[in-house]
């Protein structure tokens, strides 16, 4: 009976080693034959000696496993790997008993960078249970480089999440390879970031075991495949963050596939979720918001589709990206929005139809709205007053329609103003002056009138102005009907003026134009302070610095009478509209006087009858050679 136990018993140990032979040979991932880590001393919640010797000799190990430093020309190590190794490196000179012996209220690798140790008031909150055990790692952007499926740096992890981690946050590092179903085994963790490193694969089953996460961030990997559907069962978390995942799929898709799984609505703690930049599809679940948590939620560039209202119940929201999506439909009415907390609102680039309801002017504390590339029509209320904390506004290419009403300048907060590629009619309001954070004014391709008010050269953070392709706007003003060129002094505000340099202009138009610059501050307030109708009077000390505000102006030629303007080379004039349009064309390969081109034709026409004639005597002389004698 021995002897048959003792067969038995080499046949099973065979079996295991040959399946382990296998194993290693698809790979080594797959093998892991040895049980998880235990920590030896940990007694009345104290990580002692031993458990101390364990957690210095896996910290050590991690280390030696991450830093891949390569050696330059000199054989010097490269300091792109452990940025900040401060601390860990005593690992390489020094054995842990040795760096353990010194005596201090705690372990030496507690002050090791990105380290946090578990002491006695934490462990009486109960945020951690063993003290002077590594709670917590946070190494971010460090270059710590390896592979998440290197045997040796999982077992380290195991081993310190044995011996009481919780919390690990390796993001924006070198770290690759695809995630194995060993990272199911710590299920103690309650942190877990790999978030911008190089990791591809798809997401492991095993990880719905890890069932006391409050924070998982994949995000911004080459991660592949289907969105599981299990995240659910995590019902602890707070933060999903999975967004801007790049792995390739079968079907040319980049990033996690499928639709957002139902079970994300059970989620009721959860406060951020970011599925962005992959390749989603579907609809949104419903009850997402239902008794919920969120305040953040980012599903921008997928391929969801459905309609806006599915979010109405996310009261708490403070930020909303759907953009670059097929979401359709009107956005809410007056009576639906309870998103009274919501400080940005990015609904771009879908297929949204109708007018701006009445209800989004009064989300008062909304600090940036873009509701870009959609079907918008209508004109921009004045209610719009009401959102005293707007620092971005983006209603670019819709079909908005009315005056760029003056109320706009009057938003405190307002820096960004892009209504670029609409239907908007009227002047720019001398109110303009009065928005003095405003950095960008974009208002190109749209029907605007009149010129730009000197008063554009009061705001001192303003970098960019563009209104090119106004046809009706130009250095005339409002209501002028003069079809000649402006006065020297008129053909721009008078806080700008023309380069000495000519510069291609990047509109296909083949020509070139002096750059536009802003006048020196004295010379500027001395042209502005007068009470012409294109000056400032008093208003005049008030401009920017020419240092302060490197301003670009994007002005169409047409709006200063293409001063200074030449066509590019290999192109010639054509003027038009009683020499107010200038367009170039090609030119001939070489200019040629009058008298050449009837010159040439005439040539022409006498070569042809001089090979008529000759085929003609050509066919006498052998039509009498053939004849019969």
């Amino acid at each position: 009976m021995p002897r048959q136990s003792n067969i038995a018993g080499q046949s099973y140990g065979h079996l295991v080693l040959w399946c382990c032979v296998i194993l290693v040979l698809l790979g080594p991932r797959q093998c892991s034959s040895a049980p998880a880590p235990v920590c030896p001393g940990l007694q009345n919640g104290v990580c002692t000696g031993a458990c101390q010797s364990a957690t210095c000799s896996a910290l050590a190990s991690f280390f030696r496993s991450t830093f891949n430093a390569t050696r330059n020309t000199l054989h010097t190590l490269e300091t792109h790997s452990w940025a900040n190794r401060s601390g860990w490196e005593i690992t390489r000179t020094q054995p842990c008993q040795q760096i353990l012996s010194a005596r201090g209220r705690s372990p030496s690798y507690c002050s090791w960078y990105g380290i946090t140790c578990c002491t006695a008031e934490a462990a009486a909150q109960q945020e951690c249970r063993s003290v002077h055990s590594v709670l917590g790692i946070k190494i971010q952007v460090n270059g710590v480089n390896g592979s998440v499926e290197d045997p040796t740096i999982v077992q380290d992890i195991q081993q310190l999440h044995a011996c009481g981690l919780t919390r690990l946050s390796l993001q924006g590092n070198d770290l690759s390879g695809a995630l194995s179903s060993t990272w199911g085994s710590l299920t103690n963790l309650t942190v877990l970031d790999l978030s911008n490193n190089w990791i591809n694969g798809t997401i492991p089953a095993a990880l719905r075991s890890l069932t006391k996460l409050t924070v998982l961030s994949l995000g911004q990997n080459f991660l592949s495949g289907p969105l599981p559907g299990w995240f659910g069962e995590l019902t602890a978390l707070q933060s999903l963050s999975l967004g801007a995942n790049a792995g390739q799929n079968a079907d040319g898709t980049v990033g996690l596939t499928g639709s957002l799984p139902a079970s994300l609505a059970t989620l009721r703690d959860l406060e951020l979720l970011n599925l962005e930049t992959n390749a989603l599809t579907g609809t949104l679940p419903a009850g997402l918001c239902l008794d919920s948590k969120l305040s953040i939620l980012k599903l921008r560039a997928n391929s969801l589709g459905g309609q806006l209202d599915q979010l109405l119940d996310c009261q708490k929201l403070t930020q909303l990206d759907i953009s670059s999506n097929h979401f359709t439909g009107t956005l809410p009415d007056s009576n639906s929005w309870n998103w009274s907390q919501l400080v940005a609102l990015d609904v771009s680039d879908n297929r949204f139809e109708g007018s701006i309801p009445d209800a989004l002017y009064g989300l008062s504390v909304l600090g940036y709205l873009n509701l870009g590339h959609n079907r918008l029509s209508g004109s921009i209320q004045r209610a719009i007053t009401l959102m005293q904390y707007l620092k971005s506004l983006q209603l670019n290419d819709n079909q908005l329609t009315g005056p760029v009403d003056e109320n706009l300048w009057y938003l405190p907060q307002l820096s960004v103003l892009d209504l670029s590629h609409n239907r908007l009619t009227g002047t720019i309001s001398k109110a303009v002056g009065l928005a003095f954070g405003l950095e960008e004014v974009i208002l190109d391709n749209n029907q605007l009138t009149g010129s730009l008010p000197a008063e554009l050269g009061i705001p001192k953070d303003l970098k960019l102005v563009d209104v090119r392709n106004n046809s009706a706007l130009s250095c005339h003003g409002e209501g002028s009907n003069a079809s000649g060129a402006c006065d020297a002094g008129q053909l721009l505000p008078c806080f700008l003026m023309f380069s000495s340099a000519d510069v291609p202009r990047t509109d296909g138009s083949d020509m070139s134009c002096p750059a536009i610059l802003r006048r020196p501050r004295q010379e500027a307030e001395q042209l502005c302070s007068g009470n012409g109708p294109n000056q400032l009077g008093d208003q005049a000390t008030n401009l920017a610095d020419e240092a302060e505000a490197q301003q670009r102006f994007e002005l169409d030629p047409t709006y200063y009478g293409y001063y200074n303007c030449q066509c590019l080379g290999g192109y010639r004039e054509v003027w038009e509209r009683n020499h107010t349009v200038l367009t170039c064309v090609k030119s001939e390969e070489k200019d040629k006087p009058a008298w050449v081109v009837p010159a040439v034709s005439v040539a022409a026409v006498a070569a042809v009858m001089l090979l008529a004639a000759a085929a003609l005597l050509v066919w006498l002389r052998m039509t009498v050679q053939l004849r019969p004698r």
